[in-house]
């Protein structure tokens, strides 16, 4: 005998956040589980929940940079959604990272240029503001800011070097 019941979303993603705030590893991963399943459910869109418990999940230290690098190699995938969630994700981390991604600008600029002319609207609109985010971080070559690197990119997708 199977007894289902229904549990609205916008009541269960609260709860779930206030769950999270336990520093228990195994509670925690139990919680990312949940996450990971609702994420799977088509009609459920788990990516307009994420300011809900992106800050919750970041409490530990994170590696910016390297998940950077994995969204950066999303971020050029052919899949629309795929490029949307990747984008999205890299405008976020962009925003919370900010300086400790200096060493990766190069890489998100280069993912985020083709965004900045896809098709989709919303991916060029998301694309558009990483990019000023980026451009209002204050790099210091000291810090591991490659301008060679930049430059580079900004020649491979014919931008002028001297517009700021």
């Amino acid at each position: 005998m199977f007894v289902y019941f229904y549990v609205s979303i916008e009541e269960f993603i609260p709860l779930l956040r206030e769950s999270m705030n336990v520093l228990n590893p195994y509670v925690r991963q139990f919680l990312v589980g949940w996450i990971t399943v609702l994420d799977s459910v088509p009609d459920i869109d788990m990516l307009g929940f994420l300011p809900d418990f992106l800050d919750v999940l970041l409490l530990k230290s994170v590696d910016y940079g390297r998940m950077a690098e994995i969204l950066v190699q999303r971020a050029s995938s052919p899949d629309e959604f795929t490029r949307w969630t990747a984008i999205t994700w890299i405008n976020e981390f962009v925003k919370l990272g900010g300086d400790q991604l200096v060493p990766y600008y190069s890489d998100i600029l280069g993912a985020i240029l083709p965004c900045i002319a896809d098709k989709e609207e919303k991916i060029r609109v998301v694309a558009r503001e990483t990019n000023d985010e980026l451009r209002a971080i204050k790099a210091d070559p000291a810090e591991g800011f490659d301008v060679g690197a930049i430059i580079s990119i900004a020649k491979r997708y014919d931008i002028d070097e001297r517009v700021g």
